[in-house]
């Protein structure tokens, strides 16, 4: 015997009422489960009151002991869990042996946390804004008081910068790096002429500084005591003075402006740099000397 249509359609309806809610028990309820709980935590709860309270939203009601079972948490947690949830007001008790708890409605129970949380957080942020704006204000005055005195510095400066260096303004230089750095240095701050002697005629190390300062038009003179492949190279650029006889001391020295000087060692590996007019004196009239005894190469 058939049944009838209607009794056919009523078991459908059954049937599939009982798959969307197992469907919605797997699938849905599952992950949103997870996500409430990551709410909760946003809104300040911890990760057992997150927990506990979810539970017991799905259990309804609920003993202590029960709900440490069904939220996962430690039972000599979970009392202490359920006080804080109660002075939050999330959950009720209900008065018995055991105590049951209750949760009260998210939508009553977490408008107030939202509205605290986010007072709390107006609060802090004003406090913060306010700090940081008094700092700024604090500081930029520090600056704008601090470059003003600075500003007094360029007259210090100036007003040191007219001292004549002492008869014992002479700086000692070591190693054959700081030598040439040195003398690159002091041949690119003439402004009328330079005069130069360098030890085994190697002025290689110095060929861009000089070629810099002659295309400024600046004179340039080199005292040489032979033709070595670097003095070829500035042959066209500065007018060379060839010295037959040998030097006692194969040194090295570079005249500036009549103002400064270089004396270099024989072996490339010290020397000094002066400004003492004394000293300067010497160097000029051995150098001269040099001068003297030598013939212009063309």
């Amino acid at each position: 015997m058939r049944a009838k249509p209607f009794i056919v359609a009523i078991k459908i309806r059954k049937t599939l009422k009982v798959f969307c809610h197992f469907y919605f028990l797997l699938v849905v309820k599952k992950v949103t489960i997870g996500e409430f709980q990551k709410a909760l935590e946003i809104m300040g709860l911890t990760e057992y009151e997150a927990k506990t309270y979810v539970s017991l939203i799905q259990k309804g009601t609920s003993n202590a002991g029960n709900l440490s079972k069904i939220a996962d948490i430690p039972h000599s947690k979970i009392y202490e869990v359920l006080s804080r949830l109660e002075k939050k007001k999330l959950v009720e008790v209900q008065k018995g042996r055991p105590l049951y708890y209750k949760a009260i409605k998210p939508s009553l129970a977490l408008e107030k946390i939202a509205t605290k949380l986010k007072d709390t957080l107006q609060k802090e942020y004003t406090q913060r804004k306010n700090d940081i704006e008094t700092l700024y204000i604090k500081k930029i005055g520090q600056i704008s008081q601090a470059n003003k005195l600075l500003g007094e510095l360029d007259n210090f400066y100036e007003k040191n910068a007219d001292i004549e260096p002492s008869e014992e303004f002479v700086w000692t230089i070591r190693g054959k790096d700081n030598l040439n750095k040195q003398a690159k240095e002091i041949i690119q701050s003439a402004s009328l002429e330079v005069r130069l002697m360098m030890p085994m005629d190697d002025f290689s190390e110095l060929i861009p500084a000089i070629k810099t300062v002659t295309a400024k038009g600046i004179n340039v003179l080199l005292v040489i005591h032979e033709l070595t492949g670097s003095v070829q190279k500035l042959k066209n650029t500065v007018n060379i003075f060839y010295d037959k006889s040998p030097l006692p001391t194969n040194c090295g020295m570079i005249l500036v402006d009549n103002n400064k000087g270089m004396f270099i060692s024989e072996n490339s590996t010290t020397g000094f740099k002066v400004s003492s007019k004394s000293v300067l004196m010497v160097l000029y009239q051995f150098y001269h000397h040099e001068l003297e005894e030598s013939t212009k190469i063309t």
